[in-house]
């Protein structure tokens, strides 16, 4: 255990706001009500999800059932070691903490207001926020590594009980989602799956489309909807469970259409879908259709009808994700609300969403060059529009000079282009590194001396105005961007939870290795799924 000099060091703490309560609960494994402030902000869904209406989200059949107050199965506090540690856990949480788990911070991330209202009230948020924040210390004071995992075992407990019955505290689904996105902080190969699993089967078994819901739980539903996508985007390329996307994408419910671009409505921002749920949606879509092909491939013997049935699905599926990435529109700059975030301005979180749009397309587009083809022709029928490198006779690699692979390595220069447009202090990293991850193995040395002579037709608007299309790519570049990639994961190593970036690193590190060993068609999820390197990458 700690001792009480380990404690006394140095940390990285701010000023803390004075109404956040540091003080251990008296009964912290004690049901309470929970009564919630209002933000003063108005208009927005922050004010429903945070609003006095009440803080119970109902996960039943009918808006009508009972309610149950059933005390969660946490009887006992923890031991008194790990309690003498509870309000400097707490208030590093809150330092430091809280923001890991949004894309933006300031009073309108409900992982900071919400959680500082409620706390000492909720068992399981009390055990999570203190589990988080030992986890994170743990790389500077490994023992804590311990004490996190016991907080961790804590929460799980507190909440088996927390969300059982029709009537369902939001800090309890808060809770959840926090434990379950926080489980690779302790363990990176622990994705969370069983939570994931779990409030899926809560919000999209509510009725979200009844007419006579209040309008306070359509937006409970739409917040934690919209973090179900998120989650399940990073789980879509590291888990080979399929999960039911077609009830993500049928139960959505939603504030105001977000396809209706002329209205006036403002929108703001979520906490780790940022403003681009529409294309993150399609990128779970991507990842669930790529990883599924990988799988198949890797373990197919012999060709067979129903391996080529099988291809061809996946292609017309590919075709169909491919057009509407491609069509796919960002909310413009003046309808989306400033999260008051200095550190974040809404610019941050449109760029995080382009580069999301490309990747899936990126993803796309090297699992089924195909679909580069007719872009390909339509642009120069005579196919000279992409000149290259003189490729020896003898290349271990004859494939590194196709056209496709010039598009991809532009593709993915852009990706990084706009992720470095954004200050590593942006509280928006917190949705970056599987930006970074996803982009490395078009990163070869071999694919050097390509250039696109002609983009005016190219099938994303913000690749055909980027000022990379005007001079060939070199060795030089390449080296520069992955530079770039290691730089900012190794920021974020000491500004997020570490041993998922760690794990990243390695898997970038390994990808770039068997490339300069002139293996072909080296793909980061290959090398991935052959080291067992999957671990949520965000």
């Amino acid at each position: 255990m700690p001792d009480d000099d380990s404690l006394t060091l140095p940390l990285p703490f701010d000023e803390l706001s004075g109404d956040v309560d540091l003080q251990p609960p008296q009964t912290p494994w004690k049901n309470t009500r929970l009564t919630l402030r209002e933000p003063s902000e108005e208009g927005l869904w922050l004010n429903h999800f945070l609003g006095a209406t009440g803080s119970e989200f109902d996960a039943s059949s009918s808006l009508n059932s009972p309610k149950q107050n059933l005390e969660p199965h946490c009887e006992m506090p923890l031991a008194r070691t790990l309690q003498d540690h509870s309000s400097m856990l707490v208030e590093y949480y809150f330092k430091e903490v809280c923001g890991m788990m949004s894309c933006y911070d300031g009073q309108l991330n409900p992982y900071r207001t919400m959680i500082s209202n409620v706390w000492s009230g909720s068992p399981s948020l009390y055990y999570i926020t203190q589990s988080m924040a030992a986890a994170c210390l743990s790389e500077v004071s490994p023992n804590f590594s311990s004490i996190g995992l016991q907080l961790q075992n804590q929460a799980a407990l507190c909440l088996s009980g927390e969300i059982r019955g029709h009537q369902i505290e939001t800090s309890s689904l808060l809770a959840l989602v926090m434990l379950g996105m926080s489980r690779c902080w302790h363990n990176p190969g622990d994705i969370g799956q069983s939570e994931f699993d779990t409030l899926a089967r809560i919000v999209l078994s509510s009725k979200a489309c009844e007419s006579n819901t209040r309008m306070a739980d359509e937006e409970k539903r739409f917040f934690f909807h919209n973090s179900l996508v998120y989650w399940q985007v990073l789980l879509s390329f590291i888990s080979d469970r399929e999960p039911d996307v077609r009830g993500i994408r049928h139960n959505r419910p939603q504030p105001a259409p977000s396809d209706e671009l002329e209205s006036h409505e403002p929108q703001m921002p979520h906490p780790q879908t940022g403003v681009g749920v529409e294309v993150q949606m399609l990128a779970m879509n991507v990842g669930n259709l790529v990883r599924k092909e990988r799988k198949r491939i890797h373990s197919r013997r012999f060709a067979s009808r129903n391996d080529i049935d099988q291809a061809h699905k996946a292609i017309l599926e590919a075709e169909q994700l491919q057009s509407r990435l491609s069509a796919s529109q960002l909310p413009r700059k003046n309808t989306i609300v400033d999260s008051g975030d200095d550190l974040t301005p809404v610019d941050h979180l449109i760029k995080i969403a382009e580069a999301y749009r490309c990747t899936g397309l990126l993803q796309l587009y090297r699992n089924f060059p195909d679909l580069l083809l007719p872009y390909a022709s339509l642009n120069d029928p005579t196919h000279e529009f992409i000149t290259f490198s003189p490729i020896p006779d003898n290349s271990p690699n004859p494939e590194a000079g196709l056209p496709e692979n010039a598009w991809l390595i532009y593709l993915a220069l852009h990706i990084l282009d706009l992720v470095q447009d954004i200050p590593v202090s942006s509280t928006s990293r917190s949705i970056q590194p599987f930006l970074l991850v996803s982009i490395c193995s078009e990163l070869a040395l071999d694919r050097t001396g390509c250039s696109v002579a002609s983009a005016q037709k190219l099938p994303l608007a913000s690749l055909a105005s980027s000022p990379r299309l005007k001079t060939p790519v070199t060795e030089l570049d390449i080296l520069r961007a992955r530079r770039s990639i290691i730089s900012r994961l190794s920021s974020f190593e000491n500004m997020l939870a570490a041993k998922p970036i760690q794990q990243m690193l390695l898997l970038v590190k390994e990808t770039w290795a068997c490339m300069d060993k002139n293996q072909r068609d080296t793909y980061w999820m290959d090398v991935m799924m052959d080291k067992g390197y999957e671990t949520l990458m965000g």
